[in-house]
């Protein structure tokens, strides 16, 4: 299920970014992305953020962690090739490096997107979000939208049943 996080561009999305992170959120992301690309013909860019860590003051080096913590984002990146299925062939693959590469909101900003997806993180007594979609919500025609899990899906409130009532 997806709830909004910023406000609506069209009914019917052209260009659709979205945000893979490894989990059940990251896979409903592709999910929707790969409906609404199918539906409705529009383009596809998947991207992934690989994090980076500074090198200590004492000589430590983080560039070997950073190369790894690379290469596990673009793995993710080829399991969101392969949860597309037909429509990768379609779809364009972004591996942004944090801290040296642009940010996703550059990227969003330049990318003439209508729509992005960004799957749910959950916070304790709070609704679920995604630390970019605040930045996100500040792009011009792009709808944001954050994407949770089926299995995290909130039940519906039911009707009150009157005494007595069959099914």
């Amino acid at each position: 299920m997806e709830t909004p996080a910023g406000r609506s561009a069209r009914s019917a999305p052209e260009h659709i970014l979205v945000l893979y992170e490894h989990g059940r959120a990251g896979a409903a992301a592709i999910d929707l992305a790969r409906e609404l690309a199918e539906g409705r013909n529009a383009t596809l860019t998947v991207v992934g953020i690989a994090p980076q860590a500074p090198s200590g003051p004492c000589g430590n080096s983080a560039v070997d962690y950073n190369e790894a913590v690379a290469d596990s984002v673009a793995h993710d990146l080829e399991q969101a090739r392969e949860r597309l299925g037909a429509s990768a062939a379609c779809a364009a693959f972004v591996l942004l490096v944090d801290g040296v590469d642009q940010t996703l909101e550059q990227l969003t900003r330049s990318g003439g997107f209508d729509l992005v997806l960004l799957p749910a993180h959950w916070r304790p007594f709070r609704k679920p979000g995604h630390p970019a979609a605040g930045a996100l919500s500040g792009v011009r025609g792009a709808e944001i939208r954050i994407v949770e899990p089926a299995s995290r899906q909130r039940p519906q409130p039911q009707p009150p049943r009157t005494a007595g009532a069959v099914d």
